[in-house]
């Protein structure tokens, strides 16, 4: 499928978050029967308080899509939220191993240095954004899923980022410091300390790879005990929860081998990825759907939602995701609280094709 296919968004009524009005109407993939999924009223969020908070635009598709869309600043955060670009060492280039070492290790203490550099790049782009943000508008960590009016998605990802690599910084100078050059082998380890700008492409495909590993475990044990999926009568929201933690690869893996999940667990890191969800849907919509996102953006969105990237082509990474928007829309916050769980609780390629399809009764 060409990535000029623009994700697939089949809206049964026109007042789910303005679809039918905003996108084309594409061919659905899956013929599963499904039912019950009710649409809601449309409430129009205001939109023109919103300005870009980086005045050059992303950098283009890589690999050279067929796509001639324009990439959105409006959906695309600063390239300084991502890790930067690891130099290569050719061993062919040195003589003697004393000399090669040497000069990965200035490799990656450039990287580590251009890394950190950036948590405090991103951090000073948020306090420009947030200062020329008007007070009743701003984000509250008490209200987490609400989105400032004034807030793009790309605002939106960078606040996240930032908090992320925030929390993330004094643990992982502390590592720095102790570990010195031997970090880049350290981190492998200890991936959870790391600031999302820090992590060496190894360690975001290694990362990659055990949560796909991980997550269809998850399904085949969860299958294995509920046929049925998520409207089983045994599938209660802490069941769910649990699930989610694995599938998402939010909690430690060490918590699968003891096979339990700590109180407060959920809490910590699966509630503030649904609230995170839930605004980074609703602004992706908006903004303009998948087809503006960069390749990697679009690859980081397919990954906190659970969907598979390994070996997926883009135009396959961005039909998942218009799914998963397509799916999931509703103004609602229940409503879309229900969908989203479904979708989260069902594999991927037993997502339903239409949006009229069951949901619980609970959600995460």
């Amino acid at each position: 499928m060409s990535s000029s296919l623009a994700w697939r968004c089949q809206a049964h009524s026109p007042g789910v978050l303005s679809l039918q009005r905003n996108f084309a109407v594409l061919p659905n993939r899956l013929g599963l029967t499904t039912h019950v999924a009710s649409a809601s009223t449309n409430r129009p969020r205001h939109v023109q308080l919103r300005s870009v908070h980086h005045t050059s635009p992303p950098a283009r598709t890589r690999g050279g899509s067929n796509s001639q869309e324009s990439i959105s600043p409006l959906l695309n955060p600063p390239a300084s939220t991502r890790p930067p670009v690891l130099e290569s060492v050719a061993r062919e280039a040195h003589s003697s191993t004393p000399g090669y070492l040497f000069a990965l290790g200035k490799s990656y203490l450039k990287f580590y240095k251009n890394g950190l550099k950036a948590v405090f790049a991103n951090r000073r782009l948020l306090k420009e954004k947030l200062a020329r943000t008007p007070a009743d508008d701003r984000p509250s960590v008490w209200r987490p899923h609400e989105v400032p009016k004034s807030f793009s998605r790309a605002d939106w990802v960078l606040l996240w980022r930032v908090r992320h690599d925030l929390v993330r910084l004094p643990a992982f100078g502390l590592m720095f410091v102790v570990c010195g050059e031997f970090s880049p082998l350290v981190v492998m380890l200890v991936d959870g300390i790391v600031p999302y700008t820090c992590r060496i492409p190894r360690q975001l495909r290694g990362g990659a790879e055990k949560a796909e590993a991980r997550r269809r475990q998850a399904f085949r044990e969860l299958e294995a005990a509920h046929p049925h999926g998520v409207l089983s009568e045994r599938v209660t929201p802490a069941v769910a929860r649990r699930h989610v933690l694995r599938t998402l690869h939010l909690a430690g893996v060490m918590w699968d081998r003891l096979g339990f999940v700590p109180p407060g667990m959920w809490r910590l890191k699966g509630a503030l990825r649904m609230a995170f969800l839930e605004g980074d849907d609703r602004n992706l919509i908006e903004d303009g759907g998948p087809m503006g996102l960069e390749v990697d953006e679009l690859r980081i969105a397919c990954m906190e939602r659970g969907i598979d990237v390994l070996g997926k082509s883009e135009s396959e990474m961005r039909t998942w995701l218009g799914d998963w928007l397509r799916l999931t829309a509703a103004e609602d916050i229940t409503e879309r609280r229900r969908r989203m769980t479904t979708l989260l609780m069902t594999r991927q390629e037993n997502w339903p094709a239409n949006r009229d399809f069951a949901v619980p009764e609970w959600h995460l």
